[in-house]
């Protein structure tokens, strides 16, 4: 899979909760369900709108949001497409690509050529992310943003709370602002 080429040695490091969920590959899907709660300042509601524009965060706050997370894998690409309905029946989704950049290193990308480089490894059995960069793609021409001109570098937990679930923490953190963004919650397995 994808998450052991990029893990190494490291990947027999993590549960086996944390292994279900980056081990497919040749066109295979999972689906996770869980409950999140999704929140930023309200103040950077129109920034955090023209990242959902361009294909990545979710957009609106709240607690209790059903989330689906559904993955394939083909050709060393995992996708992602995360489904989020909020209590009032309003729904949001997040669509994203994972490649290969380099051991301990994947990029994540969203639409019109954006994406996020983002450093990976494993302590004490949580799988964790930390951004090192945005950029933005067309053709051969990439051009480097720094984590400070948006709401900051991402870092990400997985951490296995049973056999079969786990909890997520994707936080936000921008060096004047502070927590900009951050979504948690607890995820488990179902059939797609």
């Amino acid at each position: 899979s994808l998450m052991e080429r990029v893990l190494g040695d490291d990947w027999h490091k993590l549960p086996a909760v944390i292994q279900k969920h980056y081990r497919i590959g040749g066109g295979r899907q999972s689906r996770l369900q869980g409950t999140m709660a999704i929140t930023y300042p309200g103040y950077l509601y129109p920034l955090v709108w023209l990242i959902h524009l361009f294909g990545g965060l979710i957009l609106w706050r709240g607690s209790a949001v059903r989330a689906e997370v559904d993955k394939s894998a083909d050709g060393g690409i995992l996708h992602w497409r995360r489904t989020m309905t909020y209590p009032d029946g309003r729904i949001d989704c997040f669509r994203s690509q994972m490649h290969y950049a380099a051991e301990h290193e994947l990029i994540e990308t969203i639409g019109f050529g954006f994406g996020l480089r983002l450093t990976v490894g494993v302590s004490n059995g949580d799988l964790l992310y930390r951004g090192n960069g945005h950029f933005w793609q067309c053709g051969n021409l990439q051009i480097n943003i720094p984590d400070w001109l948006l709401l900051g570098t991402a870092t990400i937990s997985e951490q296995a709370v049973s056999e079969d679930c786990f909890y997520l923490d994707f936080t936000l953190n921008h060096p004047l602002w502070g927590v900009t963004y951050a979504y948690r919650g607890n995820f488990r397995y179902v059939n797609p």
